[in-house]
Formats: structure tokens, C-alpha cells, sequence
């Protein structure tokens, strides 16, 4: 009986030291911004397709399940979780986050574990309203614009990427088209 005493002491001692620890961190999270309301209409679980334009071979389109999750890792920066279904026992995970920045018109995308990334884009255009919210971002890459065009409303989140080369021809790349799951 006194060990279990003594080992209830001891785990009771160290459950407090933890929660002191913790707790003054809580409450100075307690004063952190609002997301932002663009981003906030993103956050939660999407399921869908990946239509994309194949690299190897330029003119098959290739469509893929999708599964997506997306939170806030700041209150102007998504998490955003894509997960593949490449084809039997192929799986395709990928991690990224983006970080806007509305008032500079600047969006930084980290892409990727295994080999990271990380790229400049534009914000063109930024749109909340009734109807739900749309982001529009380009960067140029060599002799191309890349834009991004990515529409949230209550149940429906559509991502397209067109490629815009020099001599004025429009490629659209990929585009997901993804309902929010268990809502």
C-alpha cells in the first residue's frame, strides 16, 4: 500500500508540474488573432477527384481519387494534407502549407517531406462572400504564368491550376474537385 501511495505521489506530482507548464501557454494563445475568414472556409475534410494532365505522356489526363484535410497552422496559414490513390497498393501522400499574407498580396507555399519546396506566388484576387470565398495566385516559372484558382463554398472545394505559356496559350494543368466530408 505505500508504494502504490507513494507512486500515486509521484504521478500526481508530475501531472501538476505538466499542467502548470502548460497552462500559462494556454492562456496567452487565448489572445491570438481570428483566422482569416478565407482561409477558415477551407478547414475541414474533403473527398473528390485529382484530374491532372500527365507529364509523360502531355496529352492524357489522368483522373485520381483524392482525399484531402486542411486546418490552420496560423490564422492566415493553411496545413494542407492530399492523400492519392495512385492505382493497386499505390498510395500517394502529400504535405504542404501556405502561408498568405493579404495585405502584401504574397502567398509562400512549402511543399513536401522527402523533397521539399518552396515557392513565391502573387495573390491577384481574394473574395469573400454569401455564395462562399475564392483566392486567385500566380507565380511565373521560365517563360510561363502558373495560376492557381482556388473556390470554397459550404460543400464544395474546386482547386485549378492553368498553365499560361508566352505565346498566350491557356493549359489547364490539374484541377480538384472535392465535397466536404461528414457535414
Amino acid at each position: 500500500m505505500q508504494r502504490r501511495t507513494a507512486l500515486t505521489t509521484a504521478l500526481t506530482s508530475t501531472l501538476t508540474a505538466t499542467l502548470a507548464a502548460t497552462l500559462p501557454g494556454v492562456a496567452r494563445a487565448l489572445y491570438d488573432p481570428r483566422p482569416h475568414p478565407l482561409l477558415a472556409a477551407a478547414v475541414g475534410a474533403w473527398a473528390g477527384t485529382l484530374t491532372y494532365l500527365d507529364w509523360s505522356r502531355p496529352d492524357t489526363r489522368v483522373t485520381l481519387p483524392c482525399q484531402l484535410s486542411v486546418s490552420l497552422a496560423a490564422p492566415q496559414e493553411l496545413a494542407l494534407f492530399f492523400e492519392f490513390d495512385d492505382g493497386p497498393g499505390k498510395r500517394v501522400y502529400s504535405y504542404e502549407r501556405m502561408a498568405f499574407d493579404f495585405a502584401a498580396q504574397a502567398l509562400v507555399w512549402s511543399t513536401g517531406i522527402a523533397k521539399p519546396g518552396t515557392s513565391q506566388h502573387r495573390i491577384t484576387r481574394a473574395e469573400a462572400g454569401g455564395e462562399g470565398s475564392q483566392i486567385a495566385f500566380e507565380r511565373a516559372v521560365d517563360d510561363r504564368i502558373d495560376r492557381h484558382v482556388l473556390a470554397v463554398v459550404p460543400k464544395t472545394l474546386a482547386w485549378s491550376k492553368t498553365e499560361h505559356a508566352a505565346s498566350g496559350t491557356a493549359t489547364l494543368r490539374n484541377a480538384y474537385a472535392l465535397q466536404r466530408v461528414g457535414s
